[in-house]
């Protein structure tokens, strides 16, 4: 399972929210059932953020979220000019 998440930084936290986004990674990695975790900016907005969690379940991903301190989430929350977009994905494919 994916965890998808599209975040956009307010005018002027862009660093902020990388390194926000930064310290939640590796939070995210000491988790039972976290495979991995990837950050990336957009190139023509830079205060567009991509941040994706790979789960070995959706039940690893719930249990993670529960597991996960709050205020690790908090510094992010700040920098964002509008709640994050999120979904969950299936992969259909790797190639």
């Amino acid at each position: 399972m994916v965890r998808y998440y599209l975040m956009i930084a307010k005018p002027g936290e862009e660093a902020a929210l990388r390194s926000a986004l930064e310290a939640l990674a590796a939070a995210v990695r000491t988790l039972e059932g976290n495979v991995s975790v990837e950050l990336l900016v957009d190139l023509k907005d830079p205060t567009r953020f991509t941040f994706l969690e790979r789960w070995a379940s959706v039940e690893a991903y719930d249990a993670g979220s529960k597991a996960l301190p709050k205020d690790t989430v908090a510094p992010v929350m700040a920098a964002l000019a509008e709640p994050p977009q999120a979904a969950r994905l299936a992969s259909l494919l790797t190639v």
